[in-house]
C-alpha cells in the first residue's frame, strides 16, 4: 500500500476515484469535496476599472499637451519662416518690438511703426514680433 490505501499500480494508472487527490497538501486551493467554495474577488474588477479609467486620463492629458505643444510649435515656427521672408530695411535688433503688415500683393513686410503710427492705419497688419536671444521670432499679444 502506498498513500491513502491505494496501491503503487493504481496510483500509476488511471484507476482512481475522481474525488482523490494526490499530494492534496500542496495546492494552492482546497480540493475535498467538503471544502468551502472559492469564489473570485471582483472587487479587484472595480479597481482595474478606476486605474484603467485614471491611467486613459493622464495619457490623454499627456496627449493633448503634447499636440497643444506641438501646434504651438508649428505656428511658431511658420511666423518665424514669414518674418525671415519679408521685407526689411534694417537690421533687426535683439529684444526691439517690430509690426509685421501685408501688402496687397501679398508679400509681408516688417517696419518699427505701430498701426497708430502709420498713415495708413491697420491695413494689412498681421501682429507684433520681438526677436529673441536666439534669433526666434516671438508674437507679442496686445
Amino acid at each position: 500500500m502506498a498513500k491513502d490505501g491505494y496501491t503503487q499500480n493504481q496510483l500509476m494508472s488511471n484507476d482512481l476515484p475522481d474525488n482523490y487527490v494526490p499530494n492534496a497538501h500542496s495546492l494552492p486551493y482546497a480540493s475535498d469535496l467538503g471544502a468551502p467554495v472559492i469564489k473570485p474577488d471582483h472587487s479587484l474588477g472595480g479597481w482595474k476599472i478606476g486605474a484603467v479609467h485614471t491611467a486613459n486620463k493622464h495619457y490623454e492629458e499627456r496627449f493633448n499637451k503634447l499636440k497643444q505643444e506641438f501646434e504651438d510649435l508649428a505656428e511658431d515656427y511658420k511666423w518665424n519662416e514669414i518674418i525671415f521672408n519679408a521685407e526689411m530695411r534694417f537690421k533687426p535688433v535683439i529684444g526691439k518690438e517690430y509690426h509685421l503688415y501685408k501688402k496687397e500683393n501679398g508679400k509681408f513686410y516688417l517696419t518699427l511703426f505701430a498701426p497708430h503710427e502709420k498713415m495708413s492705419g491697420n491695413e494689412g497688419y498681421q501682429g507684433k514680433f520681438r526677436l529673441n536671444y536666439d534669433n526666434r521670432w516671438e508674437q507679442i499679444n496686445e
